[in-house]
């Protein structure tokens, strides 16, 4: 009985020193544990591009009547497909065809310098 009574002895001190002493001094004691407030979500949304579309010139079609047909200008159809000379097309040929409002890189151009001798 009496190493019961010291294991419960031990304990009380063990609880005691944990919780406090009880006499007035609270520096001993664990802080108290507050919510953490976490930053407001905030939503983003992302549009993504159409898919691209293809189309394959049948005979007698003409890149502006293509570009009618899907609602593009003719310029945007030549731009997106990379086309150097418009009136080289041939039924057959696969096109790209743009989302309407997509926004279409200026085709590429090629200039050339010429320099005189003296």
């Amino acid at each position: 009985m009496k190493k019961l009574a010291g294991v419960a002895g031990l304990l009380m001190m063990f609880a005691g020193s944990a919780c406090g002493s009880g006499d007035g001094n609270d520096y001993d004691t664990l802080p108290l544990i507050t919510a953490a407030t976490q930053p407001p979500v905030i939503a983003t949304t992302t549009t993504l591009p159409e898919a691209v579309e293809y189309y394959t010139i049948q005979q007698g079609d003409t890149l502006y009547g293509i570009a009618q047909s899907f609602g593009i200008t003719l310029d945007d159809l030549i731009a997106f497909n990379g086309i150097t000379d418009p009136d080289a097309i041939e039924a057959g040929q696969r096109l790209k065809v743009p989302p309407v409002g997509a926004s279409i890189p200026p085709a590429a151009t090629t200039t050339v310098a010429q320099t005189t001798t003296p």
